[in-house]
């Protein structure tokens, strides 16, 4: 037996279970099919960011990373949410559930920086870069993987946490069901006239939702933009000029941080939503997006993510502890329960939101307005939210 553990993806969630597995002396082979990324010719700041919320940055803490990044996160303590059609807003504050923070704002490429080091101070880890699965055979003991180098990997369990277009998932014939959103989104750094108050900002409007989530790191911005926009509406923006898209801005968020202005490029991504039929098969399981893809405008996917990768970690450590097999159809089903209900009822939150916020009928519209008041005005409700948001359990 080559490892206990084979893991197919170094991205967030896969490098994240690699690490919490190894951490409890339990061998991992790691593969990431891309090259070996170098964090110092890139910004650390750079690129995406993502929205923490309490129950991913535990983990972290957990890894003993939390105290590095931090530093250079932005701690966000409200949420405020409105739409540009008038119903009542939504605020959400950290004090209602007796917590200073609801998350925290910080770099994806600086997460991935301080997980590298600890892939690479690891004895429990072996890193194969550039290495992908061309074939995987299941007995009743153990998994064979053929790999696109050549190698044959033997291990107990193979997990999955390959992106949206996993490879593994494909290979175990693990069906799913998705579906294009028919929108874009745009990213980009932003320096707002007014501060951000450590709000997450967040507006619905025809064309799609808003966010501007506070970001103090990179240099000269305070603002990480996140813009879901239809694709005929994302047209018009793909074609407009930095002045004209921020223009553009700043009427759809009515200029609710004052005058805006672009401090780095506009990147742009198509939306698509997919969840897996079955999380785990025979001696193979899913995590991340590899299992379920959903719609950015709550900044819940990667934090669904960790939090499957969290919930198998605990599984397969107490199976190990227990003298139990830790590929077995017992433990992975019971991973399965754990996460699928979360997963799913956070797609039909998504998918309830979306639409209720594009449809132009018109009592789709008074019970949208009716759910934001009584949202608004039930502290019960409320504190249910802001737990649910914060990944509060």
């Amino acid at each position: 037996m080559d490892a206990e553990v084979a893991l197919v993806g170094a991205g967030t969630v896969g490098s994240s279970l690699a690490c919490s597995l190894a951490k409890q002396g339990i061998k991992v082979i790691l593969f990431d099919r891309d090259s070996p990324l170098d964090l110092s010719e890139t910004s650390r700041l750079e690129g995406r960011t993502v929205a923490l919320n309490l129950s991913s940055i535990d983990l972290f803490d957990e890894l003993g990373i939390w105290s590095e990044l931090k530093k250079t996160g932005t701690p966000f303590n409200r949420m405020f949410v409105w739409d540009s059609k008038g119903s009542s807003p939504l605020e959400f504050l950290a004090q209602e559930i007796e917590r200073e923070e609801l998350g925290y704002v910080v770099s994806n490429n600086l997460i991935l920086e301080y997980l590298k080091k600890i892939i690479e101070d690891s004895n429990n880890i072996s890193l194969k870069q550039e290495t992908e699965l061309s074939e995987v055979k299941v007995s009743d003991k153990e998994v064979v993987i053929s790999c696109s180098n050549g190698d044959k990997i033997t291990s107990k369990l193979l997990i999955g946490a390959d992106g949206l277009n996993s490879t593994l998932r494909k290979i175990a014939q693990i069906k799913t069901r998705s579906w294009s959103y028919n929108q874009k989104a745009f990213v980009a750094a932003l320096k707002t006239e007014k501060p951000h108050d450590h709000t997450a900002w967040q507006v619905f409007t025809p064309t799609g939702p808003i966010a501007l989530l506070p970001f103090d790191s990179l240099e000269r911005a305070n603002i990480s933009l996140v813009w879901s926009a239809e694709l005929n509406y994302s047209e018009k923006l793909s074609n407009l000029s930095k002045k004209e898209f921020i223009k553009e801005l700043e009427e759809k968020t009515e200029l609710i941080l004052g005058k805006i202005e672009l401090k780095t490029d506009i990147s742009s991504f198509p939306l698509n939503q997919l969840h897996s039929k079955n999380y785990v098969a025979e001696r193979v399981a899913l995590v991340g997006d590899a299992a379920h893809s959903f719609h950015p405008l709550a900044g819940q996917g990667l934090n669904l993510g960790l939090s499957d990768a969290a919930s198998l970690a605990s599984k397969l450590i107490k199976a190990r502890r227990s003298g139990v097999d830790i590929g077995s159809d017992k433990i992975l089903e019971d991973y399965e329960r754990s996460r699928k209900i979360p997963n799913l009822t956070m797609a039909a939150m998504m998918e309830l939101f979306k639409q209720g916020f594009e449809t132009s009928d018109p009592w789709i519209k008074l019970a949208r307005n009716l759910a934001f008041k009584t949202a608004s005005e039930s502290q019960i409700l409320k504190k249910t939210l802001i737990k649910e948001a914060a990944g509060i359990t």
